[in-house]
């Protein structure tokens, strides 16, 4: 019987590094290109009982589904931001990257790496969609902050980018123009409208790949949560299953503060940043909105309590509360329930006497 080898492949944008340890401790080693022939000729370097790691990253992703389909073996793709043996070493290269990516396969199991999880088809289309809608928002509004610059050029300092945010008011806006600065409205008004156009096709094909998706829907129940947050929750997140706890939403998502703890001392900072920048901004955006809802619940309790009682400023507690509202995502996936409005007793009469205190 073939004994398991450990395996680190290191990628480059072109080029790859990989290391082999056999069960006896030999380690060797070759490299190639990443190109689609290059990906073929490794793939036969490889046996079905390999245990192969990877950093994560978009080659990284496509690599992994080929080996599991054409190879078989296990692929662990490791999130490189949290393996400080590689980025903190004084002898850094490809060839030590790879062998080092090999022992830390050897050495421990995947509860003890920092692993990341391959994701559906289904989830790796959301993601693409996203990426593709907040791209192409993006270049909405550089077109019209490049629209509002014309207006501020011929001294038109009335106009606000406010006033330029739909069709009918920028076509109606640029008649007060003449001359060039008019051709060149004309023009950008010629790439919002192409834009405009992208922008909702886009979201259509967003609509169609969620589609009967009870996950999304079952999210979209809570006051604040719009389509998109709940599709990037569960294209970055998944259905809960992934995560064994809670308490581990909050540091995928990034929104816990940073530890340093000592002896009797314990300092907090900011918060990590760890995860999906996209999905914690939105986070943050619908946070917003369930703290103003009606139906906020003990969510909206617990941001009152902490800027009225505890007086914190309105931008700490809104992250708390994004946490919390991340939290209720996962638990409302994981046990498959749907949203129930639910305040929370003691924090409620708190801040309510803090309220009249204040009044």
């Amino acid at each position: 019987m073939e004994q398991r080898r450990c395996v680190g492949i290191d990628l480059g944008k072109r080029t790859y590094e990989i290391k082999f340890i056999a069960a006896d401790g030999k380690v060797t080693g070759t490299n190639g290109t990443t190109s689609p022939a290059g990906r073929k000729a490794l793939y036969k370097k490889l046996l079905p009982t390999d245990r192969v790691a990877i950093e994560v990253c978009s080659l990284a992703m496509v690599m992994a589904k080929e080996l599991q389909k054409k190879v078989g073996c296990e692929v662990v793709l490791l999130n490189p931001s949290q393996i400080a043996l590689i980025y903190r070493s004084l002898k850094k290269n490809d060839k030590e990257d790879a062998l080092k990516l090999a022992r830390l396969v050897q050495k421990y199991t995947n509860d003890e790496l920092p692993k990341v999880e391959l994701p559906t088809e289904h989830e790796e289309n959301i993601r693409q969609i996203l990426t593709e809608l907040r791209q192409l928002k993006n270049d909405r509004t550089k077109e019209i902050n490049r629209l509002h610059a014309i207006f501020l050029e011929c001294g038109i300092t009335e106009m606000k980018r406010k006033d330029l945010a739909t069709s009918a008011n920028r076509n109606e806006s640029i008649k007060i123009l003449k001359g060039l600065p008019l051709v060149q409205a004309e023009r950008n008004l010629k790439k919002l409208e192409l834009i405009d156009e992208q922008i909702t096709e886009v979201e259509k094909l967003l609509d169609k790949e969620l589609e009967g998706d009870k996950n999304v829907e079952t999210l979209m129940e809570i006051p604040g949560v719009g389509k998109q947050l709940a599709s990037s929750f569960v294209a970055f997140l998944g259905d809960g299953s992934r995560y064994s706890n809670v308490s581990c939403i909050g540091a995928a998502t990034g929104l816990v503060p940073k530890l340093d703890m000592s002896s009797t001392v314990c300092r907090l900072g900011h918060i990590t940043k760890c995860g999906n920048p996209g999905l914690r901004s939105l986070l943050i955006f619908a946070a917003w909105s369930h703290v103003r809802s009606n139906g906020g619940g003990s969510i909206k309790d617990k941001f009152i309590y902490m800027t009225t009682v505890q007086s914190k400023s309105k931008k700490i507690a809104i992250v708390a509360a994004a946490r919390k509202l991340a939290e209720l995502m996962y638990t409302l996936l994981k046990n498959g329930t749907s949203y129930e409005k639910r305040n929370s007793p003691d924090i409620s009469k708190l801040a309510e006497e803090a309220l009249s205190y204040a009044s």
